[in-house]
């Protein structure tokens, strides 16, 4: 069963229960490497989230969730031709 929740009930979850939301319901958007860390966009219900993976732990080092800004005009312009 599909749990939608707003951006501020999101951001009060435990880190945890943040990954699995994003992981099970998610839509991934796109994706860029900086140096080892790979940033990953994804779309939840009506805000975003930007998980932080770092390559060489193997291991997820930040999760982020936003509803516009800075962080989300990085992606566009990964897209740009």
């Amino acid at each position: 069963m599909d749990v939608k929740i707003s951006f501020h009930d999101f951001k009060n979850l435990p880190q945890q229960e943040q990954y699995d939301l994003v992981f099970t319901q998610g839509d991934f958007i796109n994706y860029y490497l900086k140096g080892e860390i790979r940033y990953v966009l994804y779309g939840l219900f009506k805000f975003f989230v930007e998980v932080e993976y770092n390559v060489s732990k193997n291991k997820i080092s930040n999760i982020i969730a936003f509803e516009e800004g800075k962080l989300l005009d990085r992606y566009w312009i990964l897209t740009e031709s």
